[in-house]
């Protein structure tokens, strides 16, 4: 048996999740833009902005890397301290013992 076979979750463990066809924040970025400006009535004013999005997520993944995005995220967006009490550092990937 080959090594593929046989290791396939940690072949797949980095993969990111993805919503049909899209990863996560491009799912988001075509379908908010899309029910918000059909909530508001301007219908093609949502399409173009979701189709905008997606382009910049794209050229942002290609330029700059796939995991900047959940980085800056990471980084730069609040969470919640009601939920993680006491956060482990961003540097440590996994723990072992």
């Amino acid at each position: 048996m080959s090594y593929e076979l046989r290791h396939k979750l940690f072949n797949n463990l980095d993969n990111p999740t993805r919503f049909l066809f899209w990863t996560l924040p491009e799912a988001s970025v075509l379908i908010v833009p899309l029910f918000i400006g059909i909530g508001t009535g301007l219908a093609l004013m949502g399409v173009l902005l979701s189709g905008f999005g997606y382009w910049s997520i794209k050229e942002w993944k290609r330029r700059v890397g796939k995991v900047t995005i959940s980085a800056v995220i990471y980084w730069y967006f609040p969470h919640n301290k009601r939920v993680l009490k006491i956060t482990p550092p961003s540097y440590i990937r996994e723990y072992i013992g």
